[in-house]
């Protein structure tokens, strides 16, 4: 049960940026956030999701914090997805059943029909919470890494030169722009096209592009020279982009795809390729990515480069009432 210390959430406002993140970064140290981020994010979000944070304070320090939300890229006005942080020295005394609650409370009025949150594989005790409240597991996403100190290119460049080989292209998004004035509204349909493949609970749809242009192309993490594209003359045909990471040495993997007429033709493993070594040659140590569990083609590609698993993190899912 809480202590009698005044426990009380209030809404999330400006000046609690700061706190926000050192709490999440405290919690998850091996995925750091920034503010610069959590900023963008909130900027970007478009008014159509209901996304609100309650955070409880003691001493000048954000201790617990509570969100409700809702994924833009599979948006439905009545799926919402629930986050709550607590900090260590506090779990375990009923603050993550009170923000619970009073994230159900507040949800009541939008008449959810289903609840999605994400949890971390290491976090037993997250686990067992939300399996006491229903929640049921219903995806895994594997995070994997590659050590990129023993990665050597000339082992794979005939994976490259197979792709290179049937006439396409393999170039950076920055370099498309300086040929394609239509560069970013291309990448951007390439992304519609393949999104409804993408692995998930719920059927994927991307933004409109004034949306995407301003959530993604104008992210702080964001760098054409590290999106790369393979291309049939000016058509995009596959995308790989790597993501800046808050960890010194490390980058991120983003978005894999390939429209279905050029599967099966090497195009991502020579993506997948491209990307690693530009890592490489940037002075990057490691890279990292994250691929849903029942994507055997993806694994299967990163593991014979010999990306190493990691803790995975689970989607776990409950069920208000069934869609009418």
């Amino acid at each position: 049960m809480i202590p009698e210390n005044d426990f009380v959430l209030r809404p999330f406002d400006e000046k609690d940026y700061e706190g926000f993140v050192s709490l999440k970064n405290l919690l998850y140290p091996d995925h750091p956030g920034s503010v610069a981020n959590l900023r963008h994010n909130d900027k970007t979000r478009e008014k159509k999701i209901r996304h609100r944070n309650w955070v409880w304070e003691m001493d000048g320090k954000i201790l617990t914090s509570a969100i409700h939300t809702q994924f833009a890229e599979s948006f439905h006005p009545q799926r919402f997805v629930i986050e709550i942080y607590v900090h260590p020295e506090f779990q375990g005394k009923g603050y993550g059943a009170a923000c619970y609650d009073h994230l159900l409370q507040k949800l009541e009025k939008f008449d959810p029909i289903k609840i999605t949150c994400i949890v971390h594989e290491p976090h037993k005790r997250g686990i067992r919470f939300f399996q006491d409240r229903g929640f049921v597991q219903t995806m895994k996403e594997k995070e994997s890494s590659l050590d990129l100190t023993g990665y050597d290119p000339e082992q794979y460049q005939d994976e490259v030169d197979r792709v290179l080989m049937q006439n396409l292209r393999i170039m950076t998004l920055a370099e498309f722009r300086q040929e394609d004035a239509d560069a970013d509204h291309k990448v951007w349909e390439l992304e519609r096209d393949v999104s409804p493949d993408m692995p998930w609970t719920d059927p994927i749809s991307i933004p409109e592009f004034n949306v995407y242009k301003q959530h993604v192309l104008a992210h702080p993490k964001f760098n054409p020279d590290s999106w790369f594209l393979v291309l049939d003359g000016n058509h995009i045909v596959g995308l790989n982009n790597l993501w800046k990471s808050e960890i010194e040495r490390g980058i991120n993997t983003g978005l894999t795809g390939v429209r279905r007429e050029y599967r099966r033709k090497g195009v991502a493993t020579a993506l997948k390729h491209t990307c690693i070594t530009w890592a490489m040659n940037q002075g990057y140590e490691w890279i990292r990515t994250d691929n849903v569990a029942t994507n055997t083609g993806m694994l299967s590609i990163n593991i014979r480069v010999g990306f190493k698993f990691m803790p995975a993190w689970l989607v776990y899912e409950k069920i208000i009432r069934e869609e009418e």
